[in-house]
This record gives C-alpha cells, sequence and structure tokens, in this order.
C-alpha cells in the first residue's frame, strides 16, 4: 500500500511539472521520445544559474531552485526530439527516430565533414585531427572502412559531393587548401590553395553552384587550434567564390562574418548562408559565452553577396555545419544536438537532441528523410518526415 501511495504522490508531482513546463503531445505523436516546451520557456520562475559557462550547456541543464521545472528539464534532457513550435512535429513526423549507428568509446574528438557518396552508398567523414585517412561508413549496415588519401590531407573539416566530385577542405599542413578526393583509391588532386601567393588560413565548409563553381569559408581555426605546419595568417578571416574554369578566387565577404565557419544554399539558389562561430575563436582558441554565434542569410547574384540579414542566434555554443531541407528549414549543428530553424522567421522550431555531445555537420541522403549527424561521441541517423533537398538540388557544404 505504502508503495502504491508512493507512486500515485510521483506521478501527480510528475503530471504538475509537466502542465507547468510541458504541453500535451499530439495524439499522433505520443509514441515517439519527445517533448513540447510550454510557450517556449519564456518565463523561468525563481532563481537560476548556468551551469557552464564554458558554451556547451543547453537550457535543460540550468541550476533551478524550482523543483517542478527541474523535473521538466529533466525529462526533456532524455528524449530524442524537443518541440519549441508546434510545426515542430510536421517536420519530424509519427515516426520519427534516432539512432547512434557508430560510436568512439575513449575516443574524444571533432568529427567534421560528412559526405554522401551514392555511388558508393556511404558516408564519408573525417576525424579532424587526423592526417591521411578519412572514414567510409556504409549507410545500410554501418560497416566502416577507411580510405586513405595520397598525397595526404591533413586535418580535414568540410566536404561536399557535387555531380560526381567529392570536394574537401583541409585546414592543417603548410599548405591548406580545396581538394578532390578519388574514393576508390583515395587519391587528392587540389584545387585551390593560394590567394595570389598568400596562403589560405583554413578552409573550412565548401558549398558548390549549378555552375559547378566553389564557395568556401576560411578561417583560421587551424591557427587557433594549432594543427601542425599552420603558421600565422596571411589573410583576414573570409568567404570566397571560386570559378573553377577561369581559377579566380574572389573574397565575397570579410567583414560582416567575422569567423566564417558553415554555409548551404537555399533551395532556389538565390541566398547563401553563413555561420559565424566568433563565440570560439583566437589563439589559444577561446570560448566567449557573450560571443557572436549566428547565422547570417545573403542574397547571391552571380559572385556578388548583399542584403547580409540576422537568420539565428544559437543559445549556447556555436551554429557550425547545416543543411536546407526542401521546405526550406535549417538544420544545423550545435552543443548537445542539432537545432532546426525557419530562416524566413529566426524561429527555433525545435532540436534533435543528443545530450552530453556536440553536433559539427549534418549531412543527409538527397531527396529522403535520412539525416546523419556528426558529434564527438557518436554518428548519428535521425530518420523524419521532412526530406533533403533532391540530388539535383543539393547546393550545401
Amino acid at each position: 500500500m505504502a508503495s502504491f501511495e508512493a507512486l500515485a504522490l510521483f506521478s501527480a508531482y510528475f503530471t504538475a511539472a509537466q502542465s507547468s513546463f510541458l504541453s500535451p503531445l499530439p495524439s499522433a505523436y505520443s509514441n515517439i521520445s519527445a517533448v513540447q516546451i510550454e510557450n517556449n520557456l519564456a518565463v523561468i520562475p525563481g532563481d537560476w544559474n548556468v551551469s557552464d559557462l564554458s558554451g556547451y550547456a543547453p537550457f535543460y541543464d540550468i541550476t533551478t531552485t524550482n523543483t517542478k521545472l527541474s523535473a521538466a528539464l529533466n525529462e526533456t534532457k532524455a528524449v530524442d526530439f524537443i518541440a519549441f513550435d508546434i510545426s515542430f512535429f510536421d517536420i519530424i513526423g509519427s515516426s520519427a527516430r534516432l539512432e547512434k549507428i557508430l560510436g568512439f568509446p575513449g575516443v574524444s574528438h571533432v568529427h567534421e565533414a560528412p559526405v554522401y557518396v551514392p555511388e558508393m552508398n556511404e558516408l564519408l567523414f573525417a576525424d579532424t585531427s587526423v592526417i591521411g585517412w578519412l572514414y567510409a561508413l556504409n549507410a545500410e549496415n554501418y560497416t566502416v572502412r577507411n580510405i586513405t588519401t595520397s598525397p595526404p590531407l591533413y586535418n580535414v573539416n568540410g566536404g561536399t559531393y557535387h555531380r560526381g566530385k567529392v570536394y574537401l577542405c583541409t585546414n592543417g599542413s603548410p599548405v591548406r587548401g580545396v581538394y578532390n578526393l578519388n574514393w576508390t583509391d583515395g587519391t587528392t588532386t587540389p584545387v585551390v590553395n593560394n590567394y595570389r601567393g598568400r596562403k589560405l588560413n583554413s578552409p573550412n565548409d565548401i558549398v558548390a553552384d549549378e555552375n559547378d563553381n566553389v564557395w568556401f569559408t576560411d578561417p583560421a581555426y587551424g591557427w587557433y587550434t594549432s594543427w601542425p605546419g599552420v603558421e600565422q595568417p596571411e589573410l583576414p578571416n573570409a568567404v570566397y567564390f571560386f570559378n573553377t574554369s577561369s581559377g579566380a578566387l574572389v573574397p565575397v565577404t570579410n567583414d560582416v562574418v567575422r569567423v566564417p565557419n558553415g554555409l548551404a544554399f537555399s533551395g532556389d539558389r538565390r541566398t547563401l548562408y553563413i555561420s559565424d562561430t566568433n563565440s570560439t575563436s583566437g589563439k589559444p582558441l577561446t570560448k566567449f559565452p557573450s560571443g557572436v554565434r549566428n547565422i547570417y542569410a545573403f542574397s547571391v547574384a552571380g559572385s556578388i553577396l548583399s542584403n547580409p540579414r540576422l537568420v539565428y542566434q544559437s543559445e549556447v555554443g556555436w551554429p557550425d555545419g547545416f543543411r536546407v531541407t526542401s521546405g526550406g528549414y535549417i538544420i544545423v549543428g550545435a552543443a548537445s544536438g542539432a537545432d532546426v530553424l525557419d530562416p524566413r522567421t529566426g524561429v527555433l522550431l525545435g532540436k534533435i537532441n543528443a545530450p552530453n555531445d556536440t553536433i559539427f555537420n549534418i549531412e543527409p541522403i538527397p531527396g529522403t528523410g535520412t539525416w546523419f549527424m556528426t558529434g564527438t561521441n557518436y554518428i548519428y541517423k535521425a530518420t523524419l518526415q521532412e526530406k533533403s533537398l533532391p540530388a539535383s538540388e543539393v547546393l550545401d557544404g
């Protein structure tokens, strides 16, 4: 009897906590691992503190004196999908699921540059700390092989697949640049590695356009992180347009976005989104809790960017690599998961939750609802109702 009474009291307490801070799930979504935040948690009662000012602690890790809120936050941390807006459920769908498909026990490294290669049905990705090889993960059975690069690529950080070619960005070694990779034998070929004799800083992420030209970000993370062979920058942090026919390299912005990182085109190719991760920068690499951690939208006309506007500010950490969905939403890697936002309104709709991990980049299987996420601890696969752009429109890096 005592046990039954204790269970009843706990159930009443839990329900009260949920009704105060968590809204009931739509009936069709009761079988998935999700919560809906009530009123965006616009008002936090009592006193609270951010438990980790280093820039990694998400909202559910705040410490609060309110016991009901604490219970709701603990429940939120444990689920796979967190809705801030009811429309998030239409994006994930009633059969949404999140899987850990590959782990890295005992290794705490940055895993980046995910590139889906349809000819092999493999996800290529890199451990940014290594030299001379990449992972290749089979997208069906999750077996892994290594691709040895020759000549070796140093500290690969970004990549994209475009019309039968794999482009990769390196941010280590005395000469950094953009390279093509032959994924069958590992042969690498330089595409661009300088700006009129000046060494590039640390090419970070890359996108190809409909004319087969490439755009890439060039922050100084190789210098910040002290990767082997990287000397003090000779150029400002910038975003570049590279004409693959003429060989002309054109800086398109080096002031609005101070530390450019991820980038992706909208489906209509009229907008280029670029993330600014100034909140984690400097040498030695330092986290600034009040630093800029934004995504900007630019209008595109040829190789000219204009009309910059802020479309997102992440709560913590930084917005890293991201992709644009078929519906125009952005899924961006962030601290403790991937944020899903509508760049047309700037509203955060929800989060694909990966507690105690950091997601560095996103890569879909084109035209499907399969989305891979590369983290420190795991590679994840999210299965959503929202599809990625089809292969003919995949213009994201």
